[in-house]
């Protein structure tokens, strides 16, 4: 059976926009010239950009919720869509919590996890344990995601 796609995780939050964008244009180039569908959580960054503009507080509080409850439902139908997730773990990358939620979801659902790291980086146990395949090349992980597919 041909699997489906591919779900560009990594960090957001506390991200510049370079080390957000930058890996994953390289990613969905190589995707998309293998015919591979690409999910990437960066297609919705205007939400975020949204999160703190309303005027009073409570208003804040109430549409801050109702954005990232969207952003959650939506990045995990993503992931229920794809059969590779490609996680960038870098810890030069930003803090990433959503990415480990999104990992441990992913591990739980059976998906094929390729993770990109920093050889110098002290990789949480939890990852250690739950990757298929883990790189310390950008390319290398892209390439090797393009190798789970038909």
């Amino acid at each position: 059976m041909c699997k489906t796609g591919v779900y560009l995780a990594g960090p957001m939050e506390d991200s510049v926009e370079e080390e957000m964008i930058g890996w994953r244009t390289l990613a969905k180039q190589v995707f998309d010239s293998a015919d591979i569908q690409v999910y990437d959580p960066t297609r919705r960054i205007s939400f975020h950009d949204q999160i703190g503009e309303a005027t009073s507080y409570i208003q804040d509080n109430v549409r801050n919720q109702n954005i990232c409850r969207s952003i959650f439902r939506q990045d995990l139908q993503d992931i229920d869509h794809s059969s590779v997730v490609l996680a960038d773990i870098r810890r030069s990358s930003g803090r990433g919590t959503g990415s480990s939620m999104e990992l441990m979801y992913a591990y739980m659902k059976g998906k094929i996890i390729i993770l990109w790291a920093n050889k110098e980086d002290k990789i949480h146990p939890f990852y250690e344990s739950i990757y298929t395949e883990k790189h310390y090349d950008v390319e290398d992980a892209i390439f090797s995601a393009v190798e789970y597919f038909c």
